[in-house]
């Protein structure tokens, strides 16, 4: 159960599988070896991928010699010099798993200063049930399945939950790193690949970068404060600490969680309720200077008003996404930006665990490549600013096509092709949703595709194709419905006749100026060029 010296977690290194402690872990990472971790979930990569960065940046930053390649003993003294204490065996248990004695702290568990176990009741007694997923028998993902888990599927079920988080109840306060208690830590980030130890590498090299502006104003964090949170004690009737007494590259927790040995050998977490989050940050609405989490700056009515991003139910859509990583409302993305480390065909990666109230929204991954020669209208802000532009453009497009084309089409032909349209008719719902799904397959696709590498465009050619494009997919979803949607046997035909009519119709009406070529009006009757 000691992390820095039980090798507990399976790395899939080659074609052979390891197991290897924590500090051989920052080994193989930081000499760049190619590996996978056995065992961890999806849900779960992105806590595990952050606390591996962060305790390295932490390492290089107190060691003062910016190296990642070190042996797995330079790692393992550097880590438990993080522990503030001059007890090496404190400094072990706050990388044990489980510590018998309650005023210690262990790994990701703050002591409990009273010493006694009496607030404390049993919490879980399988890691799944630990981690921040709401799971049932009813649920895609079951409850209280790993019966026979190892102890690296505590240590990740109990990152997530310490590090990922929010709101859950009274007395169940979430993490800092999140705009409100039902939001969530997202990770919006460029990598020069998938693998493990190159996203490490660049990952701490972004929050090296970041360190001096943490330590600035409008967050004026501590340079050398606690940085391993956990090593804190906490009482749970007040905060642990402040926010600006912090290191800047901080791990926090957020629940008053301990591990203990049952009978037959296996951990049991038990859990405490607390009156107060650990780490009051309320205020901040989530901008804690978390690397992967965009931080929107907006003007509402004069007054300034800061926010990390919560990914909501909807997941990541085009819509969204353009907004984040192109909008001058989101200044604040470091591991976004493209670096020179980051290769010729840097990868955009998103990732979110959408939390409800009471309830698990879904985990949400995206990937975009994008392409070498389009390179500069990431780099360069004067094009990042117009490719943005041309991006929402785009998406104004999308709304406009479906509401003022693709839906009195959709209805004409569900309601039999008469003039009096109910245009609330939620029967062609699916439709749209269907187009738009189309539309975001290939969104930042045809982006890429239709905007030059020498970035000489403007903004009225980029649309013309792309209302070419729209009108071809709405197109295919009015055809989709036609063939499967019930349409009244009798008014068939005139159904169908109308709702293409309506369709060309509107294009020509509202989009004539960007279509190349104009279809003969004589197909349309008077009534289908009504909105």
């Amino acid at each position: 159960m000691r992390l820095l010296e039980d090798p507990i977690f399976l790395a899939r290194i080659g074609s052979s599988l390891s197991s290897l402690d924590l500090a051989e872990t920052l080994s193989r990472l930081g000499a760049q070896a190619h590996l996978e971790f056995d065992g961890l979930r999806p849900h779960q990569s992105h806590a595990w991928h952050a606390f591996l960065v962060q305790l390295a940046a932490l390492v290089v930053v107190r060691s003062d010699d910016g190296r990642l390649d070190r042996s797995a003993e330079e790692w393992r003294s550097a880590l438990l010099s993080l522990v503030e204490t001059d007890d090496p065996e404190v400094a072990r248990d706050a990388w044990t798993l489980v510590v018998e004695d309650p005023t210690r702290p262990a790994f990701l568990q703050p002591s409990i200063p009273e010493g006694d176990w009496q607030r404390y009741k049993l919490a879980a007694e399988t890691p799944d049930d630990l981690d921040l997923l709401v799971t049932a028998k009813s649920h895609d993902v079951k409850q209280r399945t790993m019966t026979h888990a190892s102890a690296a599927h505590w240590a990740y079920a109990l990152l997530t939950l310490q590090t990922f988080q929010g709101f859950s109840g009274r007395g169940n306060y979430g993490i800092a790193r999140m705009n409100s208690g039902f939001g969530n830590r997202p990770l919006f980030t460029a990598a020069p690949g998938l693998g493990w130890a190159e996203r490490f590498a660049r990952d701490v090299g972004v929050w090296l970068d970041q360190r001096d502006t943490l330590l600035d104003v409008g967050y004026e964090m501590t340079d050398g404060g606690p940085a391993l949170l956990w090593t804190l004690p906490w009482d749970g009737s007040s905060p642990a600490i402040e926010f600006g007494a912090c290191d800047p590259f901080f791990l926090e927790i957020c629940r008053r969680v301990r591990l203990t040995q049952s009978e037959g050998g296996h951990p049991t977490a038990w859990q405490a309720p607390t009156t107060s989050p650990f780490l009051e940050a309320k205020e901040r609405a989530g901008d804690t200077g978390d690397i992967w989490t965009p931080v929107q700056i907006s003007d509402k009515k004069g007054k300034v008003e800061v926010s990390s991003l919560t990914v909501a139910p909807s997941g990541l859509t085009y819509k969204k996404l353009q907004d984040v990583v192109f909008g001058p409302e989101w200044p604040r993305k470091p591991a976004l930006k493209i670096r020179e480390d980051d290769g010729s065909v840097p990868i955009l990666i998103f990732q979110a665990m959408v939390r409800g109230q009471g309830k698990t929204e879904g985990w949400h991954e995206r990937r975009i490549l994008a392409p070498r020669e389009k390179l500069s209208w990431l780099k360069q802000s004067d094009r990042r600013t117009l490719l943005g532009r041309i991006a929402e453009d785009r998406v104004k497009t999308v709304g406009e096509v479906t509401r003022r084309i693709l839906r009195p089409a959709l209805c004409a032909l569900l309601q039999g092709g008469g003039d009096d349209l109910n245009l609330r008719d939620d029967r062609v719902d699916p439709w749209t949703s269907r187009f738009d799904r189309a539309v975001d397959d290939e969104f930042f696709e045809r982006l890429w595709h239709d905007v030059p590498a020498d970035g000489k465009i403007d903004r009225e050619t980029a649309q013309r194709a792309w209302v070419e494009r729209l009108r071809e997919l709405a197109r295919s979803t009015l055809e989709a419905a036609i063939a499967e949607a019930p349409i009244s046997e009798a008014r068939n035909y005139r159904a169908i006749v109308q709702s293409e009519a309506r369709l060309e119709a509107g294009f020509l009406k509202h989009f004539s100026a960007f279509l190349s070529t104009a279809d003969s009006a004589s197909q349309t009757s008077s009534g289908a060029l009504n909105d």
